[in-house]
């Protein structure tokens, strides 16, 4: 069975997320994971990851958990009114790590989560759960941005420079197409680094398309100063309701230098994002 995890820490982003997972899995008829996590101070934790405190505090420590158990009940009920599928987990320490292992334990297909994004200091620095997501899970991550309904979804803006390294990619993006029953919109962002002009950026186009067995698309190309201003624009353009693109998602000193056009886009974008992995 499919599974569509959906980390949860009952903020109105995180709601979007849900409701956003709950009719995505009409579509999949798979299973739904929340995961919420409580980030207790280290000095609260025993080794054997149970609440460690004394007196007073663990009382207040025991109420606040329990608190925490019945509103992870109230959203999962939420999953269950639909009638589909739900399991939930509760965790403590680092939420990043947390979510990590549970993607690798419930072999999970999606993640789902929302996001207001990030800018200037605050992203290089610090970043966000979903920055980090992106850069580090093993699955395909969507991120929504506010209240998002498949049904106003008519097509999707699939970002990409159309190597052959993207046709892993384009095999992903046309499976979503049709599970969403959606229409393809294929855009080649030009840049002042990766200049080409119309006649060449056209011969890609068509190549890729060709070689990928592309149906119910458009090709197109725009011209942007950077690759993630150039796809949001391209996408609010068309109206697309997704916009999909694939990333190594650079780590380390490489992310500082370079950072990752999909977390850009995930920071910049007020439409939702797939963003799948391309593994070395």
């Amino acid at each position: 069975m499919k599974k569509i995890l959906v980390p949860v820490d009952f903020s109105d982003q995180a709601s979007d997320a849900l409701n956003f997972a709950v009719e995505f899995n009409e579509k999949v008829k798979g299973e739904i994971v929340l995961i919420h996590v409580i980030e207790l101070p280290v000095g609260h934790l025993s080794f054997s990851g149970e609440v460690n405190t004394s007196s007073m505090e663990t009382f207040y420590t025991g109420e606040f958990v329990k608190a925490t158990h019945n509103k992870l009940d109230e959203w999962s009920k939420r999953v269950i009114d639909a009638g589909q599928k739900v399991s939930m987990h509760m965790k403590y320490g680092n939420a990043f790590t947390n979510i990590s292992k549970l993607i690798s334990e419930e072999k999970a297909n999606w993640i789902v989560m929302g996001s207001k994004g990030s800018s200037g200091l605050r992203e290089v620095f610090i970043g966000s759960n979903a920055e980090r997501m992106i850069r580090f899970a093993k699955c395909p991550v969507i991120i929504v941005k506010g209240e998002t309904h498949l049904n106003d979804m008519k097509s999707l803006a699939f970002a990409t420079d159309l190597s052959e390294e993207q046709d892993l990619i384009a095999d992903h993006v046309k499976d979503m197409q049709d599970m969403l029953e959606l229409n393809m919109h294929v855009v080649k962002v030009k840049t002042p680094y990766n200049w080409l002009d119309e006649v060449q950026v056209k011969k890609q186009l068509d190549h890729f398309a060709e070689r990928n067995h592309l149906k119910d698309f458009t090709l197109n190309s725009i011209e942007a100063d950077f690759a993630d201003e150039g796809a949001i624009k391209f996408a609010e353009g068309v109206g697309a309701g997704l916009i999909v693109l694939g990333t190594h998602g650079k780590k380390g000193i490489a992310h500082l230098i370079g950072g990752s056009i999909a977390e850009d886009v995930v920071n910049e974008s007020k439409i939702p994002i797939l963003v799948y992995k391309i593994w070395d």
